[in-house]
């Protein structure tokens, strides 16, 4: 009888090495991505992009929904000044439907930092974006 004991737990340490050795596997093929992905419900996709070229700043944002709802997109170019962003001019634009696209211009001071602060709006969903 005592065999039969100590048999039941040889197999039990087995079986437990056996799971702990997978479960080490898996954890080692585990996605490392730092990044965080949102699943969005209505927000498809969204793009910002800030180019400068002389004394022109070119300020571009794109929203595409997965379904048609109301689409909102408000652009703020912001100078860098004594280690913050403030914001020198504000454009809104919006409409119905799966996608809108925003260009706007702006004359600069050639020498001082930039961004763009864009604030999506999907239906009921919201996303701050900053590009540099």
């Amino acid at each position: 009888m005592p065999t039969q004991s100590v048999r039941v737990k040889q197999i039990f340490a087995i079986l437990f090495s056996v799971l702990l050795m997978f479960s080490s596997c898996i954890a080692a093929n585990a996605d490392t991505n730092d990044s965080i992905s949102t699943y969005y419900a209505e927000i498809n996709s969204k793009d910002v992009s800030l180019t400068i070229s002389g004394i022109k700043a070119t300020c571009k944002a794109s929203l595409f929904a997965k379904k048609p709802t109301a689409l909102k997109i408000k652009i703020e170019l912001q100078k860098k000044k004594s280690d913050k962003y403030e914001t020198v001019e504000t454009w809104n634009g919006s409409k119905n439907g799966t996608s809108l696209t925003m260009t706007k211009t702006r004359n600069i001071n050639r020498l001082c930092k930039y961004r763009i602060k864009a604030t999506f709006t999907a239906g009921s969903e919201k996303e701050v974006v900053y590009q540099y």
